[in-house]
């Protein structure tokens, strides 16, 4: 396991349901690897319910094992877009949920609210 700095893994292309499989993969195997990932989401060209359900459970056994996931920037694009549609973030990218500092977590540090 690779110590130190912090992994940087790019989930790129269509993220939804058909590319589940392969962002589980790419997930599991950056956690097994390092101890602190956080991923790059900017070039999502497609998201769904599947690759939100995918970050918080990755999410989850990061914290059970000791280890951090988190988002590199603030969500954009498509995976924003389904964020706010969600009800995860409001559309001025607010936090609306428990896991509010995961997906805006720029706001939080702003805001001085642990994350």
């Amino acid at each position: 396991m690779t110590q130190g700095p912090v992994h940087l893994l790019e989930i790129a292309g269509d993220a939804g349901l058909r590319a589940a499989q392969e962002t589980a993969t790419l997930l599991r195997e950056a956690l097994a690897a390092h101890d602190s990932v956080s991923v790059a989401t900017h070039a999502m060209t497609g998201a769904d319910i599947t690759t939100i359900q995918l970050l918080i459970a990755a999410r989850k056994q990061a914290e059970a094992s000791g280890k951090t996931l988190s988002l590199a920037a603030p969500p954009a694009g498509a995976f924003r877009d389904l964020l706010v549609a969600t009800g995860c973030l409001s559309a001025d990218g607010r936090p609306m949920t428990l896991d509010g500092a995961f997906w805006a977590p720029e706001i939080h540090k702003d805001k001085g609210v642990a994350a």
